[in-house]
């Protein structure tokens, strides 16, 4: 087990989806840009929009292929996702619950039940997302933010925090969701739904910090670690985070006000210039690694 690296491995799947996750606008976002520019603001539906722009710009015989592509895409999503939860199930509820004392095979089986229950209750509600009034991919950002968000406060929280209990996750857990969930479903507030997940990340990141400090841990927190397993990080995971961070911030920059449909390019040049010295600072790092490295050896 030692010849292996399962947290250097982890670092590089971890960056490496974040990779992915900065350049997903170039298929998510600008096909809609461009069927925008070609169709008009009141072209219908924004669900087939891309159906119609792969319609209009693609080769005819390319059609039939390029479905057969997006069928499998959305085949293999849709397993991950229902082999994920049944996994969760089976692990995180029924096992503790009810599962006590039971073989693998046991939970392997409820969990397959709860599947097939989850894809008949999917199956039935997916035409209705065709009613959804700003289109399917907004839909799918908001109900996002009920568990997305809320993990990542309480993710957030436990970094730069050792003292904050386990309860004070649980109930700021329970006020997000209850929260977001009252002013989606039940009543019309007229803000955004980005807007009102920021505000309750910063209220919730508060509530934490409150409860930590009137009944704080009694011992700072320290994450178990298996003697077994090798976890030496990668090398490059602070130059790699740097990279994807750097994008990320472009991205926000690129597609505001101040990039590209701004007249003046200041900004870009600023941008441009800090990611010249941030790859020279990368190559330094690098090189001076790679001599520290060198002079062990030695």
């Amino acid at each position: 087990m030692k010849d292996q690296q399962p947290l250097k491995e982890a670092q590089k799947g971890v960056i490496g989806a974040g990779l992915i996750k900065v350049i997903s606008p170039l298929f998510l976002i600008i096909p809609g840009v461009i069927a925008y520019h070609l169709f008009g603001a009141n072209a219908g539906n924004p669900d087939s929009m891309y159906t119609r722009l792969v319609n209009e710009v693609l080769l005819k015989p390319l059609v039939g292929f390029f479905v057969a592509v997006m069928f499998g895409a959305i085949l293999s999503t849709f397993n991950g996702v229902l082999n994920s939860s049944t996994t969760l199930f089976a692990l995180n509820v029924y096992k503790p619950l009810f599962g006590k004392g039971k073989t693998d095979l046991e939970l392997i089986g409820k969990g397959r039940i709860f599947g097939v229950v989850i894809a008949i209750i999917s199956i039935c509600i997916a035409p209705f997302i065709m009613f959804a009034p700003e289109g399917l991919f907004q839909y799918l950002q908001m109900v996002a933010g009920f568990f997305s968000v809320p993990i990542f406060t309480i993710v957030f929280v436990g970094y730069i925090s050792k003292r904050v209990p386990a309860i004070a996750a649980k109930i700021a857990l329970a006020v997000f969701v209850t929260s977001y969930a009252s002013m989606q479903l039940i009543f019309k507030v007229e803000l955004h739904f980005l807007h009102q997940l920021a505000i309750l990340f910063v209220a919730c990141t508060l509530l934490m910090f409150v409860i930590g400090y009137f009944y704080p841990r009694t011992t700072d927190y320290k994450m178990p670690i298996n003697e077994s397993i090798d976890i030496t990080p990668w090398k490059f995971r602070f130059e790699a985070s740097a990279i994807v961070l750097y994008m990320v911030l472009g991205a926000y920059i690129m597609f505001s006000d101040v990039g590209f449909i701004s007249d003046d390019p200041s900004y870009m040049q600023v941008y441009g210039v800090c990611g010249l010295i941030m790859l020279a600072g990368i190559i330094f790092r690098t090189l001076k690694q790679k001599k520290i490295l060198e002079t062990a050896l030695k």
